[in-house]
């Protein structure tokens, strides 16, 4: 993970005592394209890991397609000059400030570069080697690093009632101990898991997905599907899912009572 910067404590302060702002339109472009490639660097390298198997050099390389993708959109979206910004709908919301600029080059152009350096060496031509399970876990370590980053950064630069109202636009982290008024019920987790599940694997009627429904059987998800379903209740309802807990996690009746039992503790400890 990349260093904090030597002042990031007072660059946080001061993003918001200037009240220094990235609008919801360039986040919610941020989410969309960065977001697809963290995912499924999260994703490749998660089933490879449940596995217990190295990731081979082929899906190595499609790592390093991801990387590329993501400090394509770091760079352009960290352009000094407003006409060089390449998102004209976006123009009257850039350049971002220079502070943004700086934290967005450092935390996510370091943890790149890190990945890269790691999958680089399995992808070497000259000796080419499966990445290793403790690579792997270097990985998603970075990945985590830059989600929170991101997160952490979004938080500082919006207010609180444009970031909720974005996320709930964009269908994320609606229902969660922190921006929820009570414990929700059960009826209303259900309906929002359907909402979710719906959306993520594209199932036109959400009756479709009943209590009893099983994610493999009924909806044919295979391995790499399943942990998409455990990232989906985390993004949805703000958890971190331990992977100890995603056995017990196989029908949509049993996500009801895992993400009721979870929120129900997390109101406790406030």
């Amino acid at each position: 993970m990349a260093n904090p910067l030597p002042n990031e404590k007072e660059l946080y302060v001061q993003i918001k005592r200037e009240k220094i702002k990235i609008s919801p339109e360039i986040w919610d472009l941020l989410y969309h394209r960065l977001g697809d490639d963290i995912t499924a660097i999260n994703l490749l390298c998660q089933y490879y890991l449940t596995s217990h198997e190295p990731i081979p050099v082929s899906e190595a390389k499609k790592i390093i397609i991801y990387t590329r993708h993501i400090k394509d959109i770091v760079n352009k979206i960290t352009l000094a000059k407003k006409e060089d910004f390449p998102f004209p709908e976006f123009l009257d919301d850039s350049p971002l400030h220079p502070i943004l600029r700086e934290m967005f080059t450092h935390h996510i152009g370091n943890d790149i570069y890190l990945i890269n350096l790691i999958v680089g060496d399995s992808i070497d031509p000259l000796a080419p080697q499966p990445v290793s399970s403790e690579s792997t876990r270097k990985i998603l370590n970075y990945v985590h690093a830059i989600k929170e980053f991101m997160d952490k950064l979004r938080e500082a630069t919006s207010q609180q009632e444009v970031f909720l109202e974005s996320t709930q636009a964009s269908g994320n982290k609606v229902v969660g101990p922190d921006n929820i008024q009570g414990q929700p019920n059960k009826e209303e987790i259900l309906s929002r898991i359907r909402n979710l599940l719906a959306q993520e694997f594209k199932i036109l009627n959400e009756e479709k997905i009943k209590p009893e429904s099983r994610f493999n059987e009924d909806f044919g998800l295979d391995s790499v599907d399943a942990i998409r379903v455990i990232m989906v209740l985390e993004d949805g309802f703000d958890l971190e899912i331990p992977d100890d807990d995603t056995v017990g996690v196989v029908t949509v009746a049993q996500a009801v009572d895992y993400v009721y039992r979870r929120l129900e503790e997390g109101s406790h400890q406030r």
